[in-house]
């Protein structure tokens, strides 16, 4: 139970990312509208409700972002578009797996966690190419300027990172432990 009890002020955290409205506006996703629903009903958990319900609401806010970047990935509007999706979509994601972790899930915390890296490395390593007029117009490896989702990117990979080393730890003390004895 100590793992999901900071499991939904992660993902209070998570909706930090979300561009700003006004203080007195409910919460409306602007780039990905089609997530909106699933974070409201994010806000509305308790750290008093069961695991799987908590679950439940991750897993639909993490796949409403996943729906809003393969919409981006159509649309060709890589930034900042896609990589606000991508990110939110990693963000989500890191809480997800610990959701999982509490479930007893960990070979799907473990997929959970290896994609949000994927996902936020993506953004990580986007270089941009810039137009005369200022426009982007490519991402390039020629040009420093990252995705203005770089820093968040890199916060989700070093998340994912300590929960994946976690999460190996943990599966190699028990396996080392020795099996109990058939003969008691």
């Amino acid at each position: 139970m100590k793992a999901l009890s900071g499991v939904l002020a992660l993902a209070a955290a998570a909706v930090l990312f979300v561009p700003a409205a006004r203080a007195d506006a409910a919460f409306s996703d602007q780039l990905c509208p089609e997530a909106t629903k699933s974070v409201v009903a994010l806000g509305t958990m308790s750290q008093t409700d069961p695991p799987q319900k908590q679950y439940d609401a991750l897993h639909a806010a993490t796949a409403a972002y996943d729906t809003c970047a393969q919409r981006k990935l159509g649309d060709a509007k890589t930034e900042p578009d896609l990589h606000y999706a991508y990110t939110r979509e990693a963000s989500f994601g890191i809480v997800e797996a610990r959701a999982l972790l509490a479930l007893n899930r960990p070979a799907d915390a473990k997929r959970v966690l290896e994609n949000s890296k994927r996902l936020a490395q993506d953004v990580f390593d986007w270089r941009r190419s810039v137009s005369q007029n200022g426009s982007i117009i490519a991402s390039s490896g020629t040009d420093n300027r990252p995705s203005i989702y770089h820093d968040a990117a890199a916060d989700v990979i070093a998340a994912a990172n300590d929960m994946l080393a976690k999460l190996a730890a943990s599966q190699a003390s028990s396996a080392a432990s020795p099996a109990p004895s058939p003969h008691g």
